[in-house]
């Protein structure tokens, strides 16, 4: 079997999209599919097996300010170039429903190829970087995608329950499933039961550090706490937002640290927290917070409407009422006042990760995949164990 997969960015660290189209490609090629990622030139960490595309950047007045605000590059289609990388496949996968995408939809459709496409980028994450006005451009973004992207696929994925009723809200009509970008096994393994926060409590926040993610909710939540001087909290990621965290934090005297680590030193600062903090307005699944959960890292998660992340625990103590900074505080003081919440969130969100294995997520993308083309997978053997 081989699979086209669209990915512009697929360097770009700390981008959800990313991470998520690596650990299925790295899982697919494991198992014997051939995986061709279309992607921006420049590419610095490759993938064994992996089959790389490279295209040139691009540049268009107007939409450069948006990637760059949101860290994300786009590809300059050429189609020779696409032909060749669609040429002898047996399907597309699209994960960047952008420009590149758009073009090898296209292609795909002449060749008469299956055509999937994940649902990954909210509306609300491009308008928020531009500081636009997002109830009512949002229709106006989502009209793009689903216009080039979306309506011309046999099949769209989401992330979550949250995103596909947003996908039929927002007029797609074509089949949707619900496919979790799910828990990489050795996450689920490092789990360690959190039973109090210590005296030196270690906040771990993950992400892009842009405007949608709403840190500067934590760090005035940290700065009002009942004992700000017993929290550290470390910004694990990059992005537009940074410098101005940096002087927030120094404004309020929040004890911060921003960094941008390697995957394994990410996996070391899971090890080591005693709290994971969510802020985000707009999420589609929330990967950081299922890794935190997995980990046994206690999380208190935004409960915003845009999100997805609120509904992945199922206990009310760890979500605060977004956007105010004061409920977070309390929430916080909650937990550190109280051991034995702390021991049960840590427990039972671990529990509740525990469903949405990697694995198990990879094999129904297989399936997806057989389901669309019957004949490629009886070419070749396929290794479900590995």
């Amino acid at each position: 079997m081989v699979i086209a997969m669209v990915v512009d960015a697929w360097d770009q660290p700390f981008n959800g999209t990313v991470v998520s189209s690596r650990r299925f490609a790295e899982a697919l090629v494991a198992m014997g599919v051939t995986v061709r990622v279309l992607a921006l030139e420049g590419q610095e960490r490759p993938i064994a097996g992996v089959d790389l595309y490279e295209f040139p950047k691009l540049s268009v007045p107007g939409v450069n300010g948006i990637m760059e605000a949101m860290r994300v590059q786009l590809a300059k289609p050429e189609r020779a170039l696409v032909r060749r990388a669609l040429a002898g496949a047996d399907l597309l996968h699209v994960q960047f429903p952008l420009f590149l995408g758009g073009m090898a939809i296209t292609e795909a459709r002449r060749m008469q190829l299956p055509v999937i496409a994940s649902f990954h980028l909210q509306a609300e994450n491009i308008l928020r970087n531009l500081k636009l006005p997002t109830p009512l451009l949002s229709a106006g973004v989502y009209a793009l995608m689903r216009h080039f992207v979306f309506q011309r696929c046999d099949l769209v994925l989401a992330p979550s329950e949250f995103a596909r009723k947003l996908m039929r809200e927002v007029g797609i009509t074509v089949p949707l499933e619900v496919l979790s970008n799910g828990i990489p096994t050795q996450q689920l393994r490092a789990f360690r039961q959190r039973h109090h926060l210590p005296e030196r409590v270690e906040v771990l926040c993950v992400g892009r550090q842009a405007p949608e993610k709403r840190y500067d909710i934590i760090l005035r939540a940290l700065a009002n706490v009942a004992e700000p001087r017993r929290f550290h909290v470390t910004f694990a990621g990059m992005g537009p937002e940074r410098a101005h965290l940096e002087n927030l934090s120094a404004q309020l005297g929040v004890d911060a640290t921003f960094v941008a680590p390697s995957d394994s030193e990410l996996d070391r600062l899971f090890q080591g927290a005693d709290l994971f903090l969510h802020s985000g307005e707009s999420e589609l699944e929330g990967m950081s917070v299922m890794q935190a959960m997995a980990a046994g890292v206690p999380a208190i998660v935004s409960d915003s409407k845009a999100s997805a992340a609120g509904a992945l625990t199922g206990i009310s103590e760890s979500r605060f009422n977004y956007p105010d900074a004061g409920h977070l505080a309390r929430r916080i003081d909650q937990f550190a006042a109280d051991p034995e919440l702390v021991r049960r969130i840590s427990h039972d969100n671990h529990e509740a990760m525990l469903k949405l294995d990697h694995k198990q997520s990879v094999l129904a993308l297989l399936g997806i995949y057989r389901r669309l083309h019957p004949v490629s997978w009886l070419r070749e053997g396929i290794n479900e164990a590995a």
